[in-house]
Parts: structure tokens; sequence; C-alpha cells
């Protein structure tokens, strides 16, 4: 991979920053996917897709209440496009498939007394913007975020996002990664409080004016029951009365965990409730999980479910989600079976994915193989 003009290392020194109280992190990630969709021979190069990427972290302590946050991350095909691939993960440069870097965090955080302000290009997780980490790469934002814990048990959180990256807005490219203007910007306030024995309530309003023009809420109530078990509830509308509703219970023992869910979302809206960039996921407890932007579209109805089992080397899991598009007719079935183990320190994933759906460009098997290494 070809890191033109600038790198971490480079940024680094030239600011005195390999010093005490700093900490480098990161991880080295080979991601490959194929399928048969579409009449293709599965493991052939036209029904195949693959990227390689470099993530690096850094954070200095510049006293005990300010910090220094920056990372950039690399993607490359490795040349794989002109013999094992045709396609890739996420779209960089200009073409889609060629080698990229770019800064991904550079931010100050401070704090003053219970209250935290990130200032700069950061990870977000809410439920409407968020952060996926799916992905060979991760999307990230450039905003002003402020964090309280005066009330105990509580956090407030306000955001004012102007610039975001990932596919949905735009490709990863040069050392900007390709941040998109929002226009005037998305502003969020939420509030997360566990004041309530063994639950976890969370409530969040969304504003967007220009590129995103919406007024969104999201409300959502989670909680431990007994014996494992737990629920939640997920509620969301817009502006524009458009609803969303969901439910789900899980149970998590030992060495298994297992959930059921559902949701609903009525045939009144014009946007959906999944992630406003990134790459097209959502908070959903019913979210397939590689058939993005079904469960959250208008009029869709959707039941799913899931195990997963640690035997020790490997961990075992399945996950069935069925979507009913209503006046779409663009139903989704998927069954997702996977098994994730390490070897020397290399976190390994295989995924097989049985779709079927109205939609050709996903009808078909897919079989997946993540290999990640953290350092």
């Amino acid at each position: 991979m070809k890191f033109k003009k600038i790198t971490l290392t480079t940024l680094l020194l030239a600011n005195g920053l390999f010093a005490t109280d700093t900490n480098i992190s990161g991880s080295a990630k080979l991601f490959y996917g194929t399928d048969d969709i579409e009449q293709h021979d599965i493991f052939d190069k036209k029904a195949s897709y693959g990227d390689a990427s470099v993530n690096i972290n850094f954070s200095k302590k510049i006293n005990d209440n300010l910090s220094l946050n920056a990372g950039v991350t690399g993607i490359s095909t490795l040349g794989l496009e002109d013999s094992l691939v045709s396609g890739v993960w996420a779209q960089a440069g200009k073409t889609g498939i060629e080698d990229t870097a770019w800064i991904d965090t550079a931010n100050l955080t401070a704090n003053f007394g219970k209250t935290t302000a990130i200032i700069g290009r950061q990870k977000l997780d809410t439920p409407l913007a968020f952060t996926e980490t799916w992905n060979v790469v991760e999307n990230s934002f450039d905003a002003f975020t402020f964090i309280n814990k005066n009330i105990p048990q509580t956090q407030i959180v306000a955001s004012a996002v102007t610039r975001a990256n990932g596919n949905v807005v735009s490709n990863f490219t040069n050392i900007q990664g390709g941040m998109k203007d929002l226009g005037d910007g998305i502003y969020t306030v939420g509030l997360i409080t566990k004041l309530v024995p063994k639950t976890t309530i969370q409530g969040w309003y969304y504003e967007g004016n220009g590129l995103i023009d919406t007024k969104k809420t999201w409300i959502q109530a989670d909680a431990d029951v007994i014996g494992g078990v737990s629920v939640g509830a997920q509620f969301a509308n817009d502006d524009k009365d458009a609803q969303f509703i969901a439910g789900k219970i899980g149970y998590d023992r030992d060495k298994l965990s297992a959930y059921v869910a559902f949701s609903q979302a009525d045939d009144k809206g014009q946007v959906d409730f999944s992630n406003f960039a990134g790459f097209g996921g959502s908070k959903a407890y019913s979210e397939a999980w590689w058939n993005f932007g079904y469960v959250t579209r208008p009029d869709a109805t959707t039941f799913a479910g899931g195990a997963s089992y640690d035997l020790g080397s490997v961990k075992l899991s399945a996950q069935y989600t069925t979507v009913d598009s209503g006046a779409l007719n663009d139903d989704m079935d998927e069954l997702t079976v996977t098994a994730d183990t390490k070897i020397n320190d290399i976190d390994i994933l295989f995924a097989y994915i049985n779709t079927t759906a109205d939609s050709k460009s996903i009808d078909g098997n897919t079989f997946q193989a993540y290999l990640t290494l953290p350092f």
C-alpha cells in the first residue's frame, strides 16, 4: 500500500509527540467475500471482493484534563482485483478501488469537572449516527460532542455533527477521508440513565438542516429480568409522522446466548431509521447480519432470532432474519452461520450467508472470511 506524502510516524515525529503518557494501538485486517448471486460461480473472480486495511491510533495525555487523539487508516486491494477479486468492501478513491490513506481521528478531549468535551474528528455511538465496526474500515464524523455526568448514573450527551464519511455519503478519498459537509449539520441531544435498577433507558432527539433535512426521536429501554433473561423495547419517529417500533427478548448464561426480536416500520415515512452516515446499518434489534437496509424501510415487518455457543476454541453462531417489505414487494430472508476463533493472536471469522429475496442482486449464497490482527 502506498502512503503518499504523509504518514502517521512523520506526523508524530514532527510534533515531538513520542514521549511519556502516550498510547499507540491499532489493527491490520484482511477481508474476503464471494457469492453465487446473479449466476455467478462462487470463488470466481467476478463474484468476489476483498480489501486489506491498517489502522493506527495515537493518544497523548497533555495534562490531567486534556488529551490529544489521532488516528490514520489505510486501505488497499493489494492488487487482488487483478487476480482473485473484482470488488471491494469499502469504496476508496475516485474509482473505488484505489489505495488510500486518511486521518480518521483527530480531536482534543477536555474534562471540566463532570463534563467532557470532544472537539474534532471522532467516532460516535448514538442510535441514528454511529461508527460501524463491521467493515474493513470504519466511518467517522467531524463533530463537537459534550458529555455531562452531574446526575448520578446518568449521562447527558449533546453533539453537533458538521461532516461525515462512509459509503452512504461519499467514498474514502485523500487524507481527509472523503469527509462530506452536511449542510448546516446534524444536531443531537440524548440522555442515558441507569437510575432504574437493572435497566438502561435512553432518549435521543435529532435535527438536521441542509443535506439531511429531518427531525427524529429515538427512545429505548433495556432491562435484565432474572436468570440471564433480558428484554428491550425501541421506538422512533420523525416529523413526517413515520414511526418504527421494535422489541427483543434475550438470554445470556454461561456459554450460551440467544434472542428473538420483532420490528415494524409504518408506511408514512419518506426516510428510514438507519445510520444517516456510515454504511447503512441500523441499531434495530431485528437488523439483519449482512443485508442492511431492509429492516428499517417504511412498511417493513421483521422477525429475527439467533443463538451462539462458545466452545472455547471456537464460537459458533446462527441468525435468521425475515422481512416482509409490505407495499414495496421486496421481501428478504437471511440465514447466517458464523464460526469465530483465534490463531496466533489473529482473530478469524468465517461466515456463510444464505439469502432468499425478491431482489436478484442479493439472492443467493455468500461466503466470507475476516482476518484481524490487533496490536
